[in-house]
Formats: structure tokens, C-alpha cells, sequence
């Protein structure tokens, strides 16, 4: 449980590297080579291990009637760890760690990103940048300050013009929807963590849709405050977007948190490459290739879920720590349980709509 899920100091500057295309032998061949290998083992799991199985079980946190109470353990060599707990005021409140009964039951504590892990299975942010608020407002802040810094320069130059900011802070539902239709190539967006905007040129009213306009205001005095501009996307041509940074893997070398994320989409990125590179358009997802380069080298001897036969039955034994769990104040109609089995190499669900769940797990190579 008390695994250092990232080692930030020198994956940083590999991820770095990644995301500034420095490094070309990773950005065609890790992620590309990549396995899940069920034959390695790990010495201990972290949250992140234990929950990344469970994260697109959006169906299951819409089924909570109730604020749950959500309880974590592992097992190795057959000895079960002390309990750890957590909860919130509401589904969108702030998670913080529960005082269990027994004091047997707690030895340390859970990390402020180890509660956001957790409460993920049950929260139910308007915006992922609420989930991640502790760790992101200041980089959200220096973006704020940034964009509206180059806003009022483009006002001087230009003051028979004004601007609207169409688009700032967005929903994962929105963006799914935006996939849907077509106006984005990829299920996650710097407007999902608070870190890109859309902006309108107004003219009379009216917004002007030629994109020599946005080049001169996002493009050109957009770069003097080291923002992207859309109009520049490899991918996907956004002439009205901003961003604080040059791409997805260039975030997550800033922000490896957000790997949690990702993950969810890896396949959906994979298949994206494969796809336009089948239909000779590989130059246009080079920052998709980046983005895969970049997880690789944070996920790289981490846990994995294979693709196939990961999920197994979950066991009596593990049913059974259901009443152990008891005792430190778990009831089975309200919370949710999570368990790595460091003997099984498996991390189980036991949610209180009766669904139970457990997955083989591997370690990425």
C-alpha cells in the first residue's frame, strides 16, 4: 500500500523529452512493444493499482443511493493489512480518511492522491479539474493569468474588436459528446482539467470566422505567453483554442497524476495510431505517439489488466473479508470495498449494488 507510485524526479525528464520530440527511438518502439505480462509479480500495489481496473464503472456510482463509505486492504502471504477508509460530505465533496473503530486497523495513512484515486469510484465532479483541484489549481491559475495577459495585449493592438471566452472548464460529458460529433479527435482535452479555453473574435457583434484572425491572436500573440494554439493541432485544426500546454504528453510530464486519466483510453489511443497510419496519415497523430511514449514510461513495471481473461471469478475467501471489514465499520448495503490480493495478483470490487468484481493482474513491460 505503500508503494511510490511515481518517481517523479527522473521520469519527468524522460516524459519531457517525449513531449518536446526529443527522444524518437521511444516514440517508435516503447509503447508499440509494450505487454502485459501475467508471469511477473509485484511486491506490493499501490491505490493506483488497485483502482484503475474499476475507473470507467460510471454505471455503478450512478447506482449509489447513498454518500459511501469505501474501505481498502491487501493481502500478502496470507495475512490481511489493516484496514484503511475514506469518505466525503457528498458525491462532489472533498474525500478525507475515516478515524476506523479499532485502532489496530489504521498504521498510516493515505495520500491526498490516494483518497482522489479512491473517491473516483464514487464521485461525481461537474469537471475532472474538481477531482484534481489541489494539484491543479496553480497551474490553472498561471494559465488564467497568461491567457487573460494575451487577451488584453491583442485589445490594445486591436480595440475596435472584443472577445468572448466561449469555452473554458468542460465536462467529460461534453467532451464525449464533442468526440461523437466530431469536434475532437481524442476523449480528453485541457478544457477537462482546466487548462484550455475557447475564445470568439467579435466584430460588431459577430464572430469572425477567418482563421487569419486567430492566427495573428492565438498563434502569434498566443506564443509570446507560451500557450498553444489549435490552429496548430497536428490532428485536428481548432483555429478559436488555447492550451496551456503543448500537448497530452507534455501535461503528463508536468502533471503525472493525471495518468489515471489516460489509462482509461489507452486502447481507444493505440487503435487511433494504427488506424491512421493504415491510411497513410501517420504524420498527423504524432502527438498521439507521444502521449503513448509518455505512459509507457509511467506505467512501465507498474500493474496492468490484460486484455483478455483478466477478470475472474471473486473468491469465498475474498467474500468473506466482507465481515471482517465489519469491524472496522463497513456495511455492505452503503460502501465499497477494494482488495489486492498480493498472493492471487488480483485486485477484487465488492460494491454495495451486489456487484462484485476481481482482475488478474499483470505488470506492464
Amino acid at each position: 500500500m505503500g508503494k511510490v507510485v511515481f518517481c517523479i524526479g527522473s521520469i519527468a525528464l524522460v516524459l519531457l523529452s517525449i513531449a518536446c520530440g526529443a527522444v524518437d527511438e521511444l516514440k517508435e518502439s516503447s509503447w508499440e512493444k509494450e505487454r502485459c505480462d501475467t508471469t511477473q509479480r509485484l511486491e506490493s500495489f499501490s491505490v493506483l493499482d488497485l483502482v484503475l481496473p474499476f475507473s470507467q464503472a460510471d454505471t455503478l456510482k450512478e447506482a449509489l443511493i447513498s454518500v459511501p463509505q469505501i474501505y481498502v486492504t491487501t493481502i500478502k502471504n496470507g495475512q490481511i493489512q489493516p484496514w484503511k477508509a475514506l469518505t466525503a460530505p457528498s458525491f462532489q465533496g472533498q474525500p478525507y480518511e475515516l478515524k476506523l473503530p479499532q485502532a489496530s486497523f489504521r498504521v498510516d495513512t493515505l495520500s491526498t492522491l490516494d483518497l482522489t484515486y479512491l473517491w473516483s469510484l464514487a464521485d461525481r465532479y461537474d469537471y475532472p479539474y474538481l477531482r484534481y483541484e489541489s494539484i491543479l489549481k496553480s497551474v490553472r491559475d498561471s494559465f488564467l493569468v497568461k491567457r487573460d495577459a494575451m487577451m488584453q495585449t491583442y485589445l490594445r493592438q486591436f480595440p475596435h474588436y472584443k472577445l468572448r471566452v466561449q469555452s473554458d472548464l468542460r465536462g467529460s460529458g461534453k467532451q464525449k459528446r464533442h468526440l461523437t460529433m466530431g469536434k475532437s479527435v481524442s476523449p480528453l482535452s485541457q478544457h477537462q482539467f482546466g487548462l484550455a479555453s475557447d475564445i470568439a473574435i467579435l466584430s460588431r457583434g459577430r464572430q469572425l470566422q477567418n482563421i487569419t484572425h486567430y492566427k495573428t491572436f492565438l498563434g502569434q500573440i498566443g506564443r509570446q505567453y507560451s500557450l498553444t494554439w489549435g490552429g496548430n493541432f497536428l490532428g485536428f485544426v481548432d483555429p478559436n483554442h488555447i492550451q496551456f500546454f503543448a500537448n497530452s504528453a507534455e501535461l503528463l510530464a508536468n502533471i503525472p497524476a493525471l495518468r489515471f486519466e489516460y489509462e482509461a483510453y489507452g486502447r481507444y489511443f493505440k487503435n487511433r495510431v494504427q488506424a491512421m497510419t493504415a491510411a497513410g496519415k501517420a504524420a498527423k497523430v504524432e502527438d498521439t505517439k507521444a502521449l503513448l511514449a509518455a505512459l509507457h514510461q509511467l506505467h512501465k513495471g507498474q500493474a496492468c489488466v490484460c486484455d483478455t481473461l483478466a477478470e475472474r471469478p471473486t473468491s469465498l475467501f475474498i467474500r468473506n473479508l466482507a465481515l471482517e471489514a465489519t469491524k472496522a465499520g463497513y456495511q455492505s448495503g452503503r460502501d465499497i470495498l477494494i482488495i489486492g490480493n498480493l498472493d492471487q495478483h488480483t485486485t477484487s470490487l465488492i460494491h454495495p449494488t451486489g456487484v462484485q468484481k476481481t482482475f488478474r493482474l499483470g505488470v506492464w513491460q
